[in-house]
């Protein structure tokens, strides 16, 4: 016990240290330290275009059951046809021919490899197996495992945990959840399945973009790119959600690499702008400086519990590039999503442009 006590009070100080870092500080002389140039990271890597589809309807669909065990219920009859339709040249959100995707991916759940295969059969590609990835699994209902989605209340409060992660809130429960425990742990294992698929690369298109598909489910895909595109659209989200969030095989599109971020690129055939506007933008700011010290601190008390001192060392190291790096980067982003707001307005005169960004600050 009292070789690892030095580890953790050394992991309780950066975790309060990467706490402070995002605590308001007044502006100081000189310059900031030179912290974007970290060894490690490659700016301008390669982008992916992933398409994330939701399975067609389930037998919990039809019963109203939320189910977010694997291995899950199957297909209906209804949701084979929908996963075929996939393939039909007169859906207008019909997927690519397989061998345009340098991978097919889906969960561990039987809805969303059934999907996957109909419509691979459908498209003349049935010796294609998907891949299956576990961290492309449904968000976990915890307590609310098994429950009936009639009960308004219940389907509602599934959501409220996945609501506030989205606004940078990760540290909020899903309450009785050993997988997706908080926000943190979700946006590990849904990210690691991001990050696997875009490692695995594949044939590069006519615009240089790799191309994926990973057939997933519609609270687990529609809450990581809330949480982690760099244009979040939430009325197209709040829309949805009143509709369910994505109906059987909608579909997510997002463009970028684990490196540079994602951007949304269209949510259900409705495309979305790439500039998200001034508000979102310095929302996005904010976010992206409150979430770096809550994945550090997870990551060190992790480390913590696992008692290895390479980990708790790698995890303390990790943890306070990054929250440093994050408060570095944050004046600059801010000022690069004000100026980029002005240059939106470059159709009326400058001072124009000047008043809309001040207009929109004091709104």
């Amino acid at each position: 016990m009292n070789h690892t006590r030095p580890w953790i009070t050394a992991g309780i100080a950066l975790v309060g240290a990467g706490l402070l870092a995002v605590a308001p500080v007044a502006p100081v002389g000189g310059p900031l330290p030179a912290l974007t140039a970290m060894p490690g990271i490659q700016l301008a890597a390669a982008d992916m275009v992933l398409d994330l589809v939701r399975h067609g309807q389930s037998v919990d669909n039809v019963e109203g059951v939320i189910g977010t065990l694997p291995p899950g219920a199957a297909l209906t009859d209804e949701g084979a046809t929908q996963a075929a339709y996939l393939a039909d040249p007169d859906n207008p959100l019909r997927l690519a021919d397989p061998s345009f995707y340098g991978g097919v991916y889906a969960s561990e759940f039987i809805r969303t490899q059934q999907t996957a295969t109909d419509w691979l059969t459908a498209a003349g590609a049935s010796e294609t197996s998907p891949t299956v990835l576990a961290g492309l699994n449904e968000l976990n209902a915890g307590l609310l495992e098994g429950s009936s989605q009639s009960n308004q209340a219940m389907a509602m409060l599934y959501l409220v945990a996945p609501l506030a992660w989205m606004f940078g809130q990760y540290w909020v429960p899903q309450l009785g959840s050993t997988i997706d425990t908080n926000g943190m742990a979700f946006q590990d294992r849904f990210s690691d399945a991001v990050e696997t698929i875009y490692n695995n690369g594949g044939p590069v298109d006519a615009d240089g973009n790799l191309n994926s598909v990973a057939f997933s489910h519609a609270a687990a895909i529609s809450t990581w790119v809330m949480m982690n595109v760099k244009n979040p659209d939430f009325e197209i989200y709040f829309k949805s959600l009143m509709q369910g969030l994505l109906p059987n095989t909608g579909q997510v599109v997002i463009e970028g690499n684990p490196t540079d971020g994602w951007t949304l690129v269209s949510w259900n055939g409705t495309e979305v702008a790439e500039n998200p506007g001034l508000l979102t933008g310095l929302f996005v700011d904010f976010r992206d400086l409150m979430v770096a010290p809550q994945m550090a601190s997870w990551h060190i008390m992790e480390a913590l519990q696992g008692g290895d001192p390479a980990d708790i060392t790698a995890a303390l190291q990790t943890g306070f590039n990054d929250v440093l790096a994050a408060f570095a980067a944050f004046p600059q982003a801010v000022i690069d999503t004000i100026t980029g707001s002005m240059g939106d307005a470059a159709g009326s005169s400058a001072a124009d442009a000047v008043g809309d960004v001040v207009a929109a600050l004091a709104g």
